[in-house]
């Protein structure tokens, strides 16, 4: 029989208090008095469910707050400023760019983490947009170069955290038994300032110009990144379980430990996968 070391037994040997912060968070998982319903799950209506669904219908309003509707409405007019004799043709070439680049956020997500994406890019679309807003009210030389630059800045910005990181999280911060209702009325409240948002671009475009409603556009960004850093829990390395875990003890502290037992399982994870290379490679095993 070949000897090996367990995850729990590297944790013991390397912060014997982080064994006993994860025991104690087991603990208070236990003791949470949670209300159930008939089949056992955590009612719809409960704090644990009402509390990521309430965050996570802001989330899909700041994202259509992003103004994408209203960026990719005015886009012809944009491009045909700028000078492109194919505005149209631009247009397809930016939604090319919006696809490209949100794959390329792929990569960052569960490296960076969603809410840290979320607030540096909703800073960045913010600037962008003041971009746009400035750039009317600049001499045509200026406003080509601007619009430009802000055009895209927004894409790169939008694709590579508010495009898919929203999605995401819906399919993280609500319980399984519940994960069905929450995520329909999530798109729901999505859909519904979609058309909001295309309803009123023309109208606040006619009644104030374009480079206003730009700019309260990008006052509304400043807010998404404050609230995503206030209201969001960081779910990077969680399991769904530690998810509604967070909502359920509601806890700055219990969060913390949960953060810190996540980051070193996967730090003694990597050990143990290092250990069992070496040993592959360089020694024989012990045998019993």
């Amino acid at each position: 029989v070949v000897s090996t070391q367990s995850t729990g037994d590297l944790l013991m040997e390397e912060d014997p208090d982080l064994v006993n912060d994860e025991i104690e968070v087991l603990q208070r998982s236990c003791r949470v008095d949670i209300p159930r319903d008939e089949h056992g799950g955590v009612p719809f209506f409960s704090a644990q469910n009402l509390k990521p669904l309430l965050i996570m219908c802001c989330v899909m309003i700041f994202q259509q707050l992003t103004a994408i509707n209203a960026v990719l409405a005015d886009s012809n007019r944009i491009f045909r400023e700028v000078g492109f004799a194919e505005p149209r043709m631009c247009t397809v070439g930016m939604s090319a760019a919006f696809l490209l680049f949100t794959f390329g956020s792929a990569a960052l997500t569960d490296k960076a983490g969603r809410k840290l994406l979320l607030m540096v890019f909703a800073v960045l679309i913010a600037f962008s947009l003041g971009l746009f807003s400035l750039s009317g009210f600049l001499r045509k030389g200026l406003h080509m170069a601007l619009l430009t630059l802000s055009l895209g800045s927004y894409v790169f910005s939008f694709s590579m955290a508010w495009g898919s990181i929203p999605w995401v999280l819906s399919g993280e911060l609500f319980t399984v038994e519940n994960q069905g209702r929450a995520i329909s009325i999530v798109s729901g409240v999505n859909w519904t300032f979609n058309f909001f948002t295309v309803f009123t671009w023309p109208l606040l475009s006619d009644a104030v110009t374009p480079k206003w409603v730009f700019l309260m556009y990008s006052l509304c960004m400043i807010l998404g990144a404050i609230f995503v850093g206030v209201c969001l829990p960081e779910t990077k390395g969680l399991t769904l379980h530690q998810v509604t875990d967070l909502f359920a003890a509601d806890s700055p502290q219990y969060i913390t430990v949960v953060h810190r037992i996540s980051s070193a399982n996967e730090s003694s994870s990597g050990t143990l996968r290092a250990g069992s290379s070496s040993r592959t490679r360089g020694s024989q095993p012990n045998l019993v």
